[in-house]
């Protein structure tokens, strides 16, 4: 999974991030820098997921970056 970013680019990322998953609080979103396991386990809590169905919606938001 591509989620490693430049420091420059973490904002807009995180911005993005927060417009695909607004249950996901912007601190959280800190904690997920360069952590795609992580965004994945945020992911698939706060929306009820199975860890596969989120994994992939992860993998495909990164993707369409």
């Amino acid at each position: 999974m591509s989620s490693i970013f430049a420091e420059s680019q973490w904002s807009s990322v995180r911005a993005q991030v927060k417009c695909e998953w607004d249950k996901i609080s912007y601190a959280e979103l800190e904690l997920t820098r360069n952590n795609p396991e992580y965004l994945t386990a945020l992911v698939q809590e706060r929306y009820n997921l199975e860890e596969d169905d989120a994994r992939q919606r992860v993998q495909a938001f990164f993707d369409s970056l």
